[in-house]
């Protein structure tokens, strides 16, 4: 049953309860105890450890109060006879018309409340209920604020969707309060993007995007792939290996570095020369010998989200590790994807069966699948059938001998993991050799599906003697390890750390260049201004070279800045941002073409790639205007749910990153109940706050300590650790402070008010074919957003304001700043540059 379902079922107890208590005259601690503890408990779910009875504050002793975190409320125990006064057909009333008959109740509820800077408060005698909210943050009376009534037991009974609902822990907890009291969620707002008819209109790819596509897919993609032979020129030149260095690391590694956690069974995989020769010894360490029975332990690599799991794993077993380190092993790897994706059922005999296939293709001279080797495999068992039900056959009919062998070896092999223990202990016996299973990218799949591939890892690993390889989610392994089953298992865990993102980046742009002169079509097409242009396919050499030059010049910092901070330890992101910037209509080539030929002919010195065009191009891709739900740049202004408040994201990021100034990396931690309540006590939802910890979250914005991140979480906890990420760093100090953000996010912001909404759909200019839009229109336009969400944030309340201050002005003045340096370099710094305009 649901958990109504079972409430209604105790309210029927509490009805017999309560008509058995009706003639007698109940104290107020027997009303507590026979009626309120039995509806609080029984029928609206709030447990023992909810509740303190009995709290002596300043103004007296309250009765109860009920805390969960960031959510608290009083409970005043009146007499069961002490009837309250309330309006007889509403559901509602106000605190003021209410004191005209319940005065001194209110009034006591109201002083421990304030005791005890709790907002929230239920008046009731077992049997009526008042919720009320006793006190306000943003400045209005609080007898104004409505209370939530139910008058009697049958008023409940006939009410008891909405009590539950606003009453049980149940209700209360995932609204993040008390239902009555919650926002609207019908706020009427507007967004510039929903009133363009042509929102969803693209652009043409970029010219260049078009001729070298396959160039681009393969170099900016992943170095391995089931999906087309390993190209060995490729993998050399441009694996990046990782190499231990401790002296001048940069802030982003210091604060935000991809460490593995400070545990004795984790051995961080930094160096990966040294965890070669680790691992080699590992899988050697045990003699290859039938009567042995302990195989190598398994190997599990976690590491974060695209930080070369899959990269490190095939580069060990293909490349790092020599032939003579692995001569007595036949590897086999498996890429989890390609038999289990859509699959709903793990299934083992599946993954053996893979595990067989595999082994047959690439060990083909050694035949293992053919009569000969399959009649030593099960040679124990055939002589005991020679021995006994076979020996007439044997002896007087070869075929029907032949039969039964062809028959019991086929129902030998139907089933593929026996099958398998059988093959591999053949290997370990007369081959002396030892079978290693990798299974690589079970780390895409849910929790179920990887604590399950863990367990089979062991059950293959201790029934075959083979050693086995996994990969798993860093945050799924940390979540499980000290629980069961994984507790009962020993395992050789390695944390695999990204390597350096800009070496990487350096590398597959050099190999792009080796390659690019292959490439004979011409790039054609028409700039910005209606002019054709046409160059010949040496140019893409130009383009690339320009921008490597432009993307590691000292001179362009700022870009480097934001691609570390905004992808790293995500390698895989990384390259996937600088792809798109490759193939995005929004990416001027041809202008970034003249501007290398201009450096040949004049000045030899290579001109940098801006990064506001950087950012626009990979915010837009093909697209005329900027949506945040499928940008790879975020909206931080976009309220939560059930919120009209532009800022709680900002204040969530302002709390850690302040955190960590005053602590150091040492206990960048800071607890999400800790954030909750200091939220909560400023008047925000507990809902409002959950809901914009979880965006956050999923944004890579902020992280927490047990490295969960990468771990789809359908409720957050009641209690965690978060920090502040490198990215969401970036965006608190430096992007929500340009010009070029506000640019973009102002399109699809919400505006709750329509004035400021028509001021900014009047100035907002539309984009042409080639996505350029007026650049006064713009800087009026963001102006305009600047001084409505200043607006916005004079409305918040002066405790608010007082904990954070005004974010506004500091940002409008950096804004209006770049603003007035357009203004006055417009020719030289953004009037010829014609994707600003």
């Amino acid at each position: 049953m649901t958990q109504i379902d079972n409430a209604a079922q105790a309210f029927e107890l509490y009805k017999s309860l309560y008509h058995r208590y009706l003639q007698t005259d109940l104290s107020e601690s027997d009303t507590r105890s026979k009626l309120i503890d039995a509806i609080l408990i029984d029928v609206l779910g709030w447990e023992e450890g909810d509740i303190q009875r009995e709290g002596h504050v300043e103004s007296g002793y309250y009765d109860y109060r009920i805390s969960v975190p960031g959510i608290h409320f009083i409970v005043e125990a009146k007499r069961q006879l002490k009837e309250l006064t309330l309006p007889s057909h509403h559901k509602r009333a106000t605190i003021n018309t209410l004191l005209k008959g319940n005065s001194e109740v209110i009034n006591q509820i109201r002083n421990y409340a304030i005791d005890e800077g709790i907002q929230y408060g239920i008046i009731t005698n077992g049997y009526q209920f008042v919720v009320l909210k006793i006190f306000n943050n943003d400045g209005k009376p609080w007898k104004d604020n409505s209370c939530l009534i139910f008058q009697d037991v049958d008023t409940i009974e006939s009410r008891f969707i909405e009590f539950f609902e606003n009453l049980s822990k149940y209700s209360v907890v995932n609204n993040g309060g008390f239902k009555f009291d919650l926002p609207i969620n019908n706020v009427e707002y507007k967004t510039i993007l929903s009133t363009l008819i042509d929102r969803d209109k693209e652009l043409i790819r970029n010219s260049l995007s078009g001729s070298i596509t396959p160039l681009i897919d393969t170099v900016f993609g992943e170095i391995f792939s089931e999906e087309r032979e390993d190209d060995k020129e490729f993998i050399k030149k441009c694996f990046v290996e990782n190499e231990e260095t401790k002296k001048n690391k940069d802030e982003i590694e210091r604060l935000f570095g991809d460490y593995a956690p400070q545990l004795s069974q984790i051995i961080p995989a930094v160096n990966s020369s040294s965890i070669a020769s680790q691992i080699s010894e590992e899988l050697n360490a045990e003699e290859i010998n039938i009567k042995n029975s302990y195989p190598p332990k398994p190997i599990i690599i976690i590491g974060s989200k695209g930080a070369g799991k899959t990269s490190f794993i095939n580069h060990l077993f293909k490349y790092k590790l020599e032939d003579k380190e692995l001569e007595n092993h036949f590897i086999v790897y498996i890429d989890f994807r390609k038999f289990f994706e859509g699959a709903t059922n793990f299934e083992p005999e599946k993954i053996a069966s893979e595990i067989l296939e595999s082994i047959y293709n690439k060990y083909e001279t050694f035949e293992f699948h053919s009569l000969k080797v399959l009649k030593r495999i099960y040679f124990k068992e055939i002589k005991r059938n020679d021995d006994s039900i076979w020996l007439y056959d044997k002896t007087n009919n070869e075929e029907a001998y032949n039969t039964k062998l062809s028959s019991f070896l086929e129902n030998e092999k139907k089933n593929s993991f026996s099958h398998l223990e059988a093959l591999s202990k053949y290997i370990i016996r007369e081959r002396r050799k030892r079978l290693v299973v990798i299974i690589d990218n079970a780390d895409q799949f849910n929790d179920t599906i990887q604590e399950k591939l863990f367990i089979f890892s062991h059950s293959l690993t201790k029934a075959t003697l083979c050693g086995s390889v996994i990969s798993l989610r860093e945050g799924y392994y940390y979540k499980w390890q000290n629980s069961p089953p994984f507790d009962a298992y020993e395992s050789n865990v390695y944390h695999i750390t990204a390597p350096n993102y800009m070496e990487i980046l350096q590398k597959r742009i050099d190999f792009a260049l080796e390659k690019a002169h292959l490439f004979e079509t011409k790039i054609r097409g028409t700039n910005q201004k209606g002019i054709k242009y046409e160059f010949p396919s040496g140019y893409i050499v130009d383009f690339l070279s320009g921008l490597k030059h432009s993307l590691f010049s000292s001179a362009n910092s700022e870009l480097i800045s934001f691609l570390n901070h905004t992808t790293y330890p995500n390698i895989r992101e990384g390259l996937k941002v600088f792809k798109s910037f490759l193939t995005s209509g929004h990416t001027k080539v041809q202008e970034y073409i003249l501007r290398e030929q201009y450096k040949n002919e004049h000045n030899k010195l290579h001109s940098i790639i801006p990064t506001h065009e950087f950012i626009k191009s990979i915010a837009l891709q093909n697209r005329h205007y900027y949506n945040s739900q499928i940008s790879i740049i975020i909206n931080v202004f976009v309220p939560p749910i059930d919120s009209t408040d532009h800022f709680i994201k900002l204040y969530v990021l302002k709390d850690l990153d302040e955190h960590i100034e005053q602590r150091s990396y040492t206990s960048k931690f800071m607890s999400s109940k800790t954030l909750s309540e200091k939220l909560n006590s400023l008047g925000y939802k507990i809902n409002s706050i959950k809901s914009a910890i979880s965006e956050l979250l999923k944004q890579s914005l902020i992280d927490t300590d047990e490295q969960i991140s990468d771990v789809e979480w359908k409720d957050l906890p009641n209690e965690f650790n978060l920090s502040l990420t490198a990215k969401g760093h970036y965006y608190l100090k430096e992007l929500v402070n340009r010009f070029h953000y506000y640019d973009l996010i102002l399109q699809d912001c919400p505006i709750f008010n329509s004035v400021e909404f028509d001021k900014l759909k009047t100035a907002f200019p539309l984009s042409n074919e080639n996505g350029i839009r007026y650049l006064p229109d713009r800087k009026q336009c963001v102006t305009e957003f600047i001084s409505y969400l200043q607006n916005m944030e004079q409305r918040q309340s002066n405790q608010v304001k007082t904990v954070y201050g005004n974010l506004m002005d500091t940002i409008g003045c950096m804004v209006h700043g770049e603003i007035e340096k357009m203004n006055g370099n417009t020719n030289k710094y953004y009037h010829n540059n014609t994707s600003a305009r």
